[in-house]
């Protein structure tokens, strides 16, 4: 079998090529390509319509194989039902659809070997770049920042070999504000139901608790029963108020609660247990506002600020992954802002009972 002489080879187009016939920049028909819902709706329309004139579709293998680029990046984080997760996803995307980069999910569900093997798994895949959040296999996030760059959040490292960035909000601070707020309305017997401590985040709020407890001249040791160690869920939150709040002689009058995911279970066990927030008990916590607004009370909080974290974590891995020169490794705290809510009731210095038991 022969082709005829007249068959036309067709010109590979180009998302340029869109660009210029719809009068668009590049970002743009890129944006309308990954549903970004950030274009507006006549141009998104005359963009679509230019796209199927065309007949234009992405060659994502043969423009990796040109660049050595996928515009993939992986997302690792601890536990994907955490809903800060979620809301750092959906800013992280934002971002990097708007760059005609896609993401790539893991979750390791708090597992250090699941994690180990995530890691081992990107670094065997065509992934540009990887951000992680509260990943704590150093030697793993080391190998794999020798082959692509990385961000962390939640969990730094400080071994020099590690190059990359870590963002976060300023948990000594947050922490530290919520404490003194509850010193400052006569409590003295202040529970803390904290994170794992082998996370730096966890390890910060814990610090921002004692200092401010030591201005009053209490020092409180991490085997004290007013600090409970749990895993950012929700169980653990309800495992925690259980187990501090059983005794109403030992119990504290107020809690700090270091995040939204263990807030829901220390209200959980309130509400089972008849507990009335704050007649009975004060509450304060680490949160952001999308998840208190649904609570069945207003709590006094610190408000850590999802988006711009997400949104700084995209555009860090990008200029890693863009840029020709090796960037130091730099660290970035973002500030929380104080909520004052109804959940923490004044006491006098009877009430307070100045002894810590």
């Amino acid at each position: 079998m022969t082709f005829s002489r007249r068959c036309v080879i067709k010109k590979n187009i180009t998302i340029k090529d869109v660009a210029a016939k719809a009068g668009v920049s590049v970002a743009t028909v890129s944006r309308v390509m990954n549903a970004s819902g950030t274009v507006n709706p006549e141009t998104e329309k005359l963009v679509q319509s230019v796209i199927d004139e065309l007949e234009y579709s992405p060659n994502g293998i043969a423009s990796s194989l040109k660049t050595d680029r996928t515009h993939i990046i992986g997302y690792v984080v601890t536990d994907i039902r955490n809903t800060v997760f979620t809301f750092l996803m959906a800013a992280i995307q934002n971002v990097l659809w708007e760059y005609n980069y896609s993401m790539m999910l893991f979750s390791t569900n708090g597992d250090p070997d699941k994690e180990a093997s995530i890691l081992r798994f990107i670094s065997m895949q065509k992934i540009d770049g990887a951000i992680l959040n509260s990943c704590t296999n150093t030697q793993s996030i080391i190998q794999l920042n020798k082959k692509i760059p990385v961000v962390l959040t939640g969990n730094d490292i400080s071994d020099p070999n590690f190059i990359g960035d870590f963002v976060d909000s300023d948990n000594h601070a947050a922490s530290y504000m919520l404490t003194s707020n509850l010193l400052s309305n006569g409590h003295r017997k202040i529970g803390i139901i904290n994170g794992p401590n082998n996370l730096v985040v966890s390890r910060e709020r814990f610090r921002g608790y004692q200092d401010a407890m030591a201005v009053l001249g209490m020092t409180i040791n991490i085997d004290n029963p007013l600090v409970y160690e749990g895993s950012f869920d929700v169980s653990s939150g309800y495992l925690a108020a259980k187990k501090m709040l059983s005794s109403a002689s030992m119990r504290p009058t107020a809690l700090l609660v270091t995040n939204n995911e263990m807030m829901k279970g220390v209200l959980k066990y309130c509400s089972e247990q008849q507990i009335k927030i704050p007649d009975d008990l004060s509450v304060v916590t680490i949160g952001n506002r999308h998840e208190l607004d649904y609570l069945y009370i207003s709590p006094t909080y610190m408000e850590t600020n999802l988006e711009e974290m997400g949104e700084r974590l995209a555009r860090l891995i990008l200029e890693r992954i863009e840029t020709k020169k090796r960037l130091p490794k730099r660290i970035f705290k973002l500030p929380a802002f104080f909520h004052d809510g109804n959940t923490v009731k004044p006491l006098t210095p009877i009430e307070a009972n100045t002894i810590i038991s």
